[in-house]
């Protein structure tokens, strides 16, 4: 047999690592981050819409109320006139 072809199938020796080092990056673990990071960040923006939309009720509301009692001290004020 060609003796280069059998230096391909020889096993490669490992390399140190130092053990103090972090492991190495995980293509599949940053994936999965990535999806977990937008999963919550398209939460956080369901969220946030449906808190604006209450935002904008509860404001609506207010001013409806204040509309009303205005009405009411305009109605009192000319008829204890």
């Amino acid at each position: 047999m060609n003796p280069s072809f059998l230096k391909s199938l020889k096993a490669k020796k490992k390399r140190l690592r130092d053990p103090n080092l972090p492991p190495p990056p995980n293509l599949f673990s940053q994936a999965k981050e990535l999806r977990l990071t937008k999963d919550e960040i398209d939460r956080l923006q369901l969220e946030l819409t449906l808190t604006r939309q209450r935002l904008d009720n509860l404001e609506s509301r207010n001013r409806t109320l204040e509309s009303q009692f205005e009405a009411m001290q305009n109605w009192i004020r000319n008829r204890s006139k």
